[in-house]
């Protein structure tokens, strides 16, 4: 069984789950190698399967990773399957999601280059930065693309920070969707959990601390998924358009302590493996006989 780990060829960051998940695939029985999405020398069709690991410059790069998708697609097995992570790329799965009746983090989408009157909208119509908000240091927005990786412009505005938030809306709106949230205070005291799910089972969790642009993600020790993230993560999943191999629901606290999604990541999240030698092999044997084929 070959399996190519899809990368890229200039990544971000590194990926610290890289060599854990080539061994995990080898242990179960599988030839692993990584493979760059963005290598056109590579013959994809000697592969069995690709999973898609690290290729986490496709946000900037959306029209040529989503042609290479359904090259990849019509050359091999890909997973997670391709209805499945294109679904994925656009964050307004988070209203779908809403309307299916997952709590989720409040979001809007602000539509490429309708510009900062738009968001005053947005903000009259939600009042996330209204003046009830100005003495309440949660009182504050994030924005970013609704096609992004890992913090990739993400940023926080505060009600006296408008300003701010108009020149990156008039930067990087132009030719992109944007998502508008309210800033979750919760996050700052470990109500950020990232909840693994590999082959139909919840393996694990970690508390994460909030990312921004710029800054390195941090993230605590392997914990079990809480109940009432398993029940939420379940609701979320079952709104994926097709069966997956591997997925993440990151959660977030309300003032009231409940629950509520804040990513649904089925294309290429971090997996934790190396927070959890438990989920090593779990990983491994789901690739070689995946469970969503």
């Amino acid at each position: 069984m070959k399996i190519g780990l899809v990368t890229c060829l200039k990544i971000p960051e590194p990926d610290p789950d890289e060599e854990i998940q080539l061994e995990a695939i080898r242990q179960a029985g599988g030839e692993a190698s990584l493979v760059a999405w963005d290598d056109s020398s590579v013959d994809l069709s000697r592969f069995d399967r690709l999973i898609l690991r690290s290729c986490w410059d496709y946000p900037w790069r959306q029209s040529e990773f989503s042609e290479w998708l359904d090259h990849a697609d019509g050359q091999t097995q890909l997973l997670n399957p391709l209805a499945v992570v294109k679904w994925n790329l656009h964050k307004g799965y988070l209203l779908e999601l809403a309307r299916a009746g997952v709590p989720v983090v409040p979001t809007r989408i602000l539509p490429a280059g309708q510009g900062f009157a738009a968001l005053e909208q947005i903000l009259a119509e939600e009042q996330w930065c209204s003046d009830q908000w100005c003495s309440d240091p949660g009182g504050q927005i994030v924005i970013k693309p609704a096609v992004s990786a890992g913090s990739w412009l993400t940023a926080r505005f505060g009600p006296a920070e408008l300003t701010g938030a108009k020149t990156f809306v008039e930067q990087h709106g132009i030719d992109r969707d944007l998502l508008v949230q309210p800033y979750i205070r919760s996050v700052e005291n470990g109500g950020e959990r990232a909840n693994v799910h590999i082959a139909g089972q919840w393996s694990h969790c970690v508390a994460k601390s909030p990312r921004f642009s710029g800054s390195d993600e941090q993230v605590g020790i392997a914990q079990p998924v809480l109940a009432e993230d398993l029940e939420l993560g379940e609701m979320a999943i079952a709104c994926s358009p097709g069966k997956i191999l591997y997925g993440r629901v990151d959660t977030v606290r309300n003032d009231e302590g409940q629950p509520m999604v804040a990513e649904l990541e089925l294309i290429e999240p971090t997996l934790f493996l190396k927070e959890n030698p438990a989920a090593r092999a779990l990983f491994g044997a789901a690739c070689v006989v995946p469970s969503c084929s």
